[in-house]
């Protein structure tokens, strides 16, 4: 019994150094994210991804549309119904949006992972579509409405622009 018990010890210690592991560790992989077709952000503008025409059931341009400066790559579009939208690509990851809008959920635009989140903001209902175009980059549609609109209204609004200008956003 004595015998065994040393030779287990000695097995033991040899095996423990005789094994090494070999090159960097492996992280844990992402879980896959839903991007029909990778887009290309790189020189895309922002204001170009919405037009007057889809803009017209929500109502008129007040101004020009223009960027935001404190907002990098972005386009808002202020119209006379106390509405706004705002437009941005690239944008941060879809994780990163899903990480920091908890109360968000996961949706589909046009085969692309979506994070949507609505809520009230002081007197707006805001919601936000962050769209993913590669798994690190996205296209953010958002719309801010004035008045008690439901998120339901607001949300429905949405739809249609951030499919619109995801499709405007060029194929790699």
């Amino acid at each position: 019994m004595r015998r065994s018990l040393l030779l287990l010890l000695v097995l033991v210690s040899v095996t423990g150094c005789a094994y090494s592991i070999q090159g960097e560790p492996i992280g844990v992989p992402l879980p896959p994210l839903a991007i029909a077709t990778p887009r290309k952000t790189e020189g895309v503008d922002p204001c170009a991804l919405i037009t007057e025409k889809e803009l017209k059931p929500i109502g008129t341009l007040k101004v020009k549309p223009a960027p935001r400066a404190e907002m990098k790559n972005s386009c808002l579009f202020t119209l006379n119904e106390n509405v706004y939208v705002l437009v941005a690509v690239p944008y941060r990851s879809f994780d990163d949006s899903k990480d920091s809008q908890k109360s968000g959920r996961e949706v589909l635009t046009d085969k692309h992972a979506t994070w949507l989140s609505c809520g009230q903001q002081e007197i707006d209902m805001v919601c936000t579509a962050t769209i993913a175009v590669t798994r690190g980059e996205s296209l953010l549609v958002a719309i801010g409405m004035s008045g008690g609109v439901s998120e339901t209204k607001a949300r429905d609004t949405l739809a249609p622009l951030a499919q619109q200008a995801l499709k405007r956003v060029p194929s790699v």
